[in-house]
């Protein structure tokens, strides 16, 4: 179609020109129509549509809008600024206290090996002690194996305790008469004077333990102390009276029995053999 519509126009053409310029056109046409392909048929996209103009409310409406954002970012930069000035202080607040801390714990650690260390030398001076009151107690008994104790002897005035003593040992022993005066060493009474107490015992010491030995055995079927309601007892410790309380029982049910049994400070045997207290 679009060749016949060239054709004639073509011809419209041929006709209204002067013989001089009369040429062959439908061969130039051609010769175009094969340099120049015709277009393709294509759908023009539609224009671009106009932009709507904003009044000058809407305007004035952004700007506020902008204003108050602008405002509202202000508010909230200033409020993260003294948030970071905030976590900024408590952060060095933090610092202090963990660095307190770490102090504390170093002082405490420092505190419990001190502990540990007086501990541990206290469990020593323990050991030591309880060593220390076993031979204190040991030298105690083993010191007052020197002394005997008599009760009985009525109280007078200006009265000598040792020459009552010696007395007494020499009616107990007439063959060591002229021995007592030398080897009893002192004698006393014992407790505070007082007058409703009209017998107080008497403690006296020996310088020599063959001669207290040989008192006390002779004391103990002495039909002149049982005469004169006389008693000749031992110096006993503390430790050595609570330990022969814990032993009578078994002393006393082996006498009963008709077996040896006798004490010999804070000891007890029976048949020759030691007996200890039950736990």
């Amino acid at each position: 179609k679009e060749r016949r519509d060239n054709a004639s126009a073509t011809g419209v053409l041929k006709d209204n020109l002067h013989d001089y310029c009369e040429q062959n056109y439908d061969s130039e046409i051609v010769l175009l129509e094969e340099i120049i392909p015709p277009f393709p048929d294509t759908l023009c996209n539609s224009p671009a549509g106009k932009l709507r103009r904003t009044d000058k409310a809407d305007a004035a409406s952004i700007s506020t809008q902008l204003s108050e954002s602008e405002k509202l970012i202000g508010e909230n930069s200033q409020m993260m600024k003294d948030m970071k000035e905030e976590i900024g202080r408590n952060t060095a607040q933090i610092s202090g206290v963990m660095e307190t801390i770490e102090f504390i714990c170093s002082e405490v650690k420092d505190l419990k090996e001190r502990v540990d260390l007086i501990d541990s030398r206290t469990k020593k001076e323990e050991i030591i002690s309880t060593e220390r009151e076993k031979r204190l107690a040991h030298l105690e008994a083993y010191t007052r194996r020197w002394n005997l104790r008599i009760h009985g002897i009525p109280e007078k005035e200006r009265e000598t305790a040792r020459q009552e003593v010696i007395n007494v040992c020499q009616r107990l022993l007439p063959q060591f008469k002229d021995k007592f005066p030398d080897v009893v060493d002192v004698a006393h009474r014992l407790g505070r004077a007082n007058p409703q107490n009209k017998g107080r015992g008497i403690i006296f010491q020996f310088t020599s333990r063959f001669y207290r030995d040989a008192v006390w055995r002779a004391a103990k079927d002495a039909d002149f102390l049982t005469e004169n309601r006389l008693k000749i007892t031992e110096d006993l410790s503390l430790a050595d009276r609570a330990r022969r309380s814990k032993l009578w029982p078994a002393v006393e049910k082996a006498r009963k029995e008709n077996k040896r049994a006798f004490f010999v400070g804070g000891r007890a045997f029976v048949d020759g053999t030691e007996i200890f207290p039950a736990d």
